[in-house]
């Protein structure tokens, strides 16, 4: 744990390799030393469809789930270091957004 989720305008492929993103938002959460690398999945889905303010605007949104008992603190951590290692890979006119959510500890199912 945690899930970081990437979401981003399927063009944005043609200006930068997404394995590279996705290595840095995996980077940005190690980087807090708040999980034990081995425990971090991050992962990438191409959005065909959307829409930004009143453009067809690139964009990156990444979602952040993990288990509770992090405090704020450490969850805005995460959410600026994941954002910082993101951003710097991208164009200014890029949207980019970072979330943090806490998973329901009671009803999450996984297999290692």
């Amino acid at each position: 744990m945690p899930h970081l989720i990437i979401e981003y305008a399927a063009p944005l492929a043609q200006d930068i390799d997404m394995q590279t993103l996705v290595e840095a938002a995996f980077n940005g959460a190690k980087a807090t030393d708040l999980f034990d690398p081995a425990a971090i999945k991050a992962r990438a889905h191409p959005v065909d469809a959307y829409w930004i303010g009143d453009a067809k605007q690139s964009f990156t949104h990444i979602n952040i789930k993990l288990l509770p008992g992090r405090t704020n603190v450490q969850k805005k951590a995460l959410s600026q270091s994941v954002f910082d290692a993101v951003t710097a890979l991208l164009d200014a006119d890029v949207a980019v957004s970072v979330e943090v959510n806490d998973l329901d500890a009671d009803v999450y199912t996984k297999r290692a």
